[in-house]
């Protein structure tokens, strides 16, 4: 969802790098590249390592997503095409879900925000499972959420964490890099890498190149 659908990690990065700022933490601007596309469990024990007991993590956290809020509360763009694509699956009578590392209520309340959150069916949220990404647990929950098997499915996905996941679950997988750009290793895994998600919808046959019919 966040870089992929929603224009959403620079912003991200944006509010962390004005906490380090409030909590004079000047050494910390590689810390939130390394947090992208995971579950905050995850997150939570980098950024741990990182504060490194100067700052409480729990006061940290409060202080960046206070900045967060205050950003999204103004809107929050979507990333190109996403408009288009979601319109063109919706036309064909494809049913579409999100898998995010973000919790469920949170990604519906951005979702709405953002002015898409009714073309999707359903929602599955970093807490609903128990592995959360690069394990593909939450693929399999959202394709089973559509009554579907996630090899029957095309994911897209933008960061390494959750191109594993997608990739890991046998769904059809195509990454969109955002902020990060692919490591070196994630190459070998032969997926569909594009340049966002209307090139990378057409690279796999799932919407034409001109009519968006297939």
């Amino acid at each position: 969802m966040d870089g992929l659908l929603l224009d959403s990690e620079r912003l991200v990065v944006k509010c962390f790098r004005q906490a380090t700022v409030d909590f004079d933490l000047p050494d910390m601007d590689d810390v939130v590249f390394r947090l992208i596309g995971l579950r905050q469990d995850a997150g939570e024990v980098i950024l741990r390592k990182a504060l490194d007991g100067r700052v409480d993590y729990q006061i940290f956290y409060n202080g960046w997503y206070a900045h967060i809020r205050d950003r999204m509360a103004q809107g929050i763009p979507l990333k190109d095409g996403v408009q288009e694509l979601l319109k063109l699956l919706q036309d064909q009578g494809l049913p579409c879900a999100v898998a995010t590392s973000t919790h469920t209520a949170k990604a519906r309340e951005h979702l709405e925000i953002a002015g898409i959150l009714p073309y999707f069916q359903t929602v599955t949220g970093g807490e609903q499972v128990q592995h959360g990404k690069p394990a593909p647990d939450i693929y399999h929950a959202a394709a089973a959420s559509l009554g579907v098997q996630a090899s029957n499915c095309a994911a897209f996905e933008d960061s390494d964490p959750g191109t594993n996941a997608a990739f890991a679950s046998g769904a059809r997988t195509v990454q969109v890099p955002d902020i990060n750009a692919p490591a070196p290793e994630m190459h070998k895994l032969g997926h569909t890498i594009a340049s966002d998600i209307l090139q990378g919808a057409r690279m796999i046959g799932l919407i034409g190149n001109q009519s968006g019919q297939l």
